[in-house]
């Protein structure tokens, strides 16, 4: 299948893909499978797990979706806990303290920026407090933001709403959370691992 410019289609994973993929290799790794073993057990091609997992589909053209809305509910509780489960890195921009959806997070991985009158009981993240001083807090006009690094591709930025959840891999706002953290990484005098 072609385009009409004459151009083979587009194989950019949508976010929903990406978001499928990354829970199916999760399950198949849990059940200590292969690729090839899954692929049999299913009667696929070795190729078509990949491109699942890898939020590819085969020949159809398809644009990309660079925004999921969740209401809060069995869904986005599910986003989250792959994501949290699958990212490299999880750097949380919570004024106010961590949104308890949230889980599981390590100190190895995970990072929150809190300013220092929050109360926090969440030990298994690394804090940095945004200290009051001059009136300055880097971000704050910022909606809380968690951006979760995924090894397979754009990172993945979340807004917490009150009804739900937004997820999205918009450049726009990938580049906003990025110099967000390299702002408050600079604010609180830490040292972020990239």
């Amino acid at each position: 299948m072609t385009r009409h410019n004459g151009q083979p289609p587009t194989m950019t994973p949508t976010l929903r893909s990406r978001l499928l993929g990354a829970e199916l290799r999760r399950v198949r790794q849990a059940a200590g499978l292969t690729v090839a073993e899954l692929a049999a057990l299913t009667d696929q091609e070795t190729d078509t797990v990949r491109h699942l997992e890898s939020g590819v589909r085969g020949t159809a053209e398809f644009r990309p979706e660079p925004a999921v809305w969740c209401p809060w509910g069995t869904l986005a509780k599910g986003v989250i806990t792959t994501l949290c489960q699958t990212a490299e890195r999880i750097d949380i921009f919570a004024p106010l303290g961590i949104h308890p959806t949230l889980e599981p997070l390590d100190k190895d991985r995970c990072t929150a920026y809190v300013l220092e009158d929050a109360v926090l009981d969440r030990r298994e993240v690394t804090i940095r407090v945004i200290r009051h001083g001059g009136g300055v807090y880097p971000g704050i006009e910022h909606h809380p933001l968690t951006r979760f690094r995924l090894p397979d591709g754009p990172a993945i930025v979340l807004y917490a709403y009150l009804h739900a959840a937004h997820f999205t891999d918009e450049e726009q706002h990938l580049l906003a959370a990025y110099t967000l953290f390299e702002d408050l990484t600079d604010f609180t005098g830490t040292a972020n691992s990239a």
